[in-house]
């Protein structure tokens, strides 16, 4: 039973009883924990006091080991901007594999040729039998990493154990240090083919498993290629790991753990950078020719797809490549479900890859999803080889299929309508690009559904949207929309003028709605869709809040208001007020207050150029990144009838 003040008390047993079991096998007794027995009585020498330090201290590393190993914080390692031969360590601390803590209380900049590690402390810990290269002239792959290490300090003077022995000095504290240490990588590999050293360890690490050149004393930091002691790169994920779960295997079936599946992401998404800024951001990528390896889930440059016949150069010709457009807020999931999935192995035969299919995502807003979905046929389409006339290359159904196609006479349609052009004007948005290793399953259609309609009160909400356009005087307008729409389009005008963010915002967005839908050649439910798309941003109206906020006046002013509505560019102003800091807003005001005051075209312009030039000036900071941290939150368009689907057997 435990006790708060001695802790779990262990079962004693005596010398007859140890005896007997262990000549039955079947105790086992450990070393490392032996600690002294005190009593009344019993001389304290230094042996005894030494033994209680190991004991705690094989105790430690022991619990050390409970965690698992890697980084818990800090401790990145990067390239000095100025000395080409010099690496920064940040401060933070970790645990090894045997479970020894290193700690690093301030940043670290090492010189790697001033460095004595090389000779002395490589063959002094253990880490080579011979001395290493001059640190001058080193060339090779090496692992910066990490050794708690010890040692004595502090002399004070020790009294004799004898009579006729004379006093002396000894040093008496023993102190704990972290070292920085050079281990070289083996591989087989000449010196030369740095680059493509980097490729095959990659593969060796993340695919293979492989643990070389890592002790089980030491923390891995970074890797780093040396030639001649100049760094050609440096790879900070590599054989980086942290601290988390370490079961070698999920559920015993053979995944990699996840610190290594989330390591092989970071290492690939770095190098890709790298490769990216040597090549150029719009350089067409081989993967083949840079990777052997990559990961099941990962970032796929834009220029991987080429937007005038929708082909893939990136992933091998005999690989099944789909491009998929999804919601951005559910990319952080598809990716997680995607690392439980092997590597792509980029060395197998072009049979071994056929079975291979990779989905290629485009992540957009989710209030621009819903438009997509409404404007195009289906929001996946495969990407065939960007090289499909090599015979070589060529699948025969896909040969097959192009003879077929030779005589098929397609009709030219106009660029406005064509499903192809929505998908070149979203490729050309689209900053980022991901990619996913997909499921091979085989299965039977065997689930069946039910839709189920989810009714709210429409003629409460009706109602509602007549008030608030009665007291707006937008009810003939109003009508006349109503009376040149189809059904749909009616429906989802009304779900669109019921959102909170227009029945209770500002008046300029239910007056710039309706002047916008106006302008369409025809009210259906995709005109008003792309409506929707503009006023649905995520916080939109929180920029008209601002600028009333910034001046009371501002939202008062009918004239000027008027003018923002007749710009339609009522959502640019919104997304451009809720950007801007205080000074630059209160210049935007004054502006717009000053051009826009005038009840004459000339203002409608003025207010145009304004707003056009101040969103171009303030662009690159309106640029949303893609699915890092989930986007703000923002009023829902409630449609006035929703629909659920029940599935089941």
């Amino acid at each position: 039973m435990d006790k708060i003040t001695t802790g779990p008390a262990r079962e004693k047993i005596d010398l007859a009883e140890l005896r007997r079991w262990q000549g039955q096998g079947t105790i086992i007794t450990d070393d490392r924990r032996r600690r002294p027995l005190w009593f009344d009585g019993r001389f304290l020498d230094a042996q005894a006091m030494n033994a209680e330090q190991d004991y705690f201290l094989a105790r430690q590393s022991d619990y050390g080991r409970v965690a698992g190993f890697g980084v818990i914080t800090g401790l990145g390692v990067r390239v000095h901007a100025e000395r080409a031969r010099t690496v920064i360590i940040e401060a933070g601390h970790g645990l090894t594999p045997s479970g020894g803590q290193v700690v690093l209380p301030e940043t670290l900049t090492v010189d790697l040729a001033a460095v004595a590690e090389g000779r002395r402390l490589d063959a002094g810990f253990g880490l080579a039998r011979m001395p290493g290269p001059s640190p001058f002239n080193r060339s090779g792959l090496y692992i910066v990493a990490l050794r708690a290490v010890e040692y004595t300090g502090n002399p004070i003077a020790a009294y004799p154990t004898r009579i006729d022995a004379a006093r002396s000095v000894h040093d008496g504290s023993l102190i704990e240090a972290t070292a920085v240490t050079l281990i070289p990588y083996p591989d087989q590999a000449a010196a030369s083919e740095l680059l493509q050293r980097r490729n095959q360890v990659a593969r060796e690490i993340f695919f293979e498993g492989s643990v070389k050149g890592q002790p089980d004393d030491v923390l891995p930091l970074a890797m780093l290629a040396l030639d001649h002691g100049l760094i050609r790169w440096l790879d900070t994920f590599m054989v980086r790991r942290e601290i988390a779960q370490r079961e070698r295997l999920v559920w015993g079936l053979g995944v990699a753990p996840r610190p290594l599946r989330a390591a092989h992401l970071r290492q690939y998404s770095g190098q890709l950078s790298e490769l990216q800024q040597q090549l150029g951001v719009g350089a067409r990528i081989n993967a083949a020719d840079h990777f052997r390896v990559l990961p099941p889930a990962g970032p796929l440059p834009v220029s991987g797809i080429n937007g005038s016949d929708f082909s893939q150069n990136f992933f091998p010709a005999e690989m099944a490549v789909e491009l998929s457009i999804v919601p951005e807020d559910e990319l952080p999931a598809l990716l997680e479900d995607a690392l439980l999935l092997p590597p792509l192995d980029l060395e197998l035969d072009g049979t071994a890859q056929e079975s291979t299919s990779v989905l290629v995502l485009m992540p957009v807003p989710r209030h621009r999803f819903r438009a997509l979905s409404q404007s195009l046929p289906t929001l996946s389409r495969e990407l065939p080889p960007a090289l499909p006339g090599m015979i070589a290359r060529r699948r025969p159904i896909l040969a097959l299929s192009q003879l077929l196609h030779r005589r098929d006479l397609q009709p030219v349609q106009p660029a406005e309508v064509s499903a192809d052009t929505v998908w070149r004007n979203e490729l050309g948005q689209v900053e980022q690009l991901w990619y996913l290793r997909r499921r091979n399953l085989h299965y039977q259609a065997e689930v069946t559904s039910w839709s189920v309609e989810l009714r709210a009160p429409e003629r409460q909400v009706e109602a509602e949207v007549a008030q608030r356009i009665a007291d707006l005087q937008l009810k003939t307008r109003f009508n006349a929309l109503l009376a040149g729409a189809t059904a749909a389009g009616s429906a989802e005008l009304i779900s669109l003028l019921a959102a909170p963010v227009l029945l209770k915002g500002p008046d300029a967005a239910v007056r710039a709605v309706v002047a916008d839908l106006e302008k369409a050649e025809s009210v259906d439910s995709l005109a008003v869709l792309k409506v929707t798309e503009r006023f649905s941003e995520p916080g939109f109206g929180e920029g008209l809040v601002r600028l009333e906020e910034q001046d009371p006046t501002f939202g008062g002013n009918t004239r000027v208001m008027d003018n923002l509505v007749k710009s339609g560019l009522l959502p640019e102003v919104d997304r451009l007020s809720r950007n801007l800091p205080e000074s630059e807003l209160k210049a935007l005001v004054a502006e717009l207050t000053e051009a826009g005051t005038a009840n004459d075209p000339a203002a409608v312009t003025k207010v145009t150029k304004i707003i056009e030039e101040k969103t171009a000036a303030a662009d690159p900071g309106l640029k949303t990144t893609p699915v890092v941290m989930p986007p703000r939150s923002a009023p829902v368009l409630s449609p006035v009838v929703g629909r659920v689907t029940i599935i089941g057997r």
